[in-house]
């Protein structure tokens, strides 16, 4: 192995280390973004996540005894739970929906539609280097 081949290792070690770190933001970015816009929707229409997921046609609601609840989508609300290689189309259309359906102007309008312009120069990022 020439000092040249080391070179190229490193870079790419540093590359993995990075597009890593990078991924690992943007993930973490996708759970804020879902949190927030539930919180948007609930402040602008006073209706639940149930009704977001129903409403928009996103995300399906299913039976648990003789409740609704929206398995799928919960799934997107915390890191942990947060599948390896996420639906990043729903969740840019779930951002969407909510900024299209919500015209109550607030901060939390303000801090989603931030977060979302975030998500998809991550996301452009992403597939970049995929």
């Amino acid at each position: 192995m020439n000092l040249h081949d080391h070179d190229d290792d490193h870079d790419f070690r540093t590359a993995a280390l990075a597009t890593d770190q990078l991924n690992g933001d943007f993930r973490e970015q996708l759970v804020s973004a879902m949190l927030l816009a539930i919180q948007y929707w609930q402040q602008a229409t006073f209706k639940s996540k149930l009704d977001l997921a129903m409403e928009s046609g996103i995300w399906t609601a299913n039976q648990d005894g003789s409740t609704l609840v929206t398995r799928t989508l919960d799934k997107y609300l915390r890191l942990s739970t947060l599948p390896k290689r996420p639906h990043t189309e729903e969740v840019f259309r779930t951002l969407h929906y909510v900024l299209n359906h919500c015209d109550n102007h607030s901060a939390l309008r303000e801090q989603l539609e931030s977060l979302t312009d975030k998500l998809i120069i991550a996301h452009h990022q992403l597939s970049l280097l995929s």
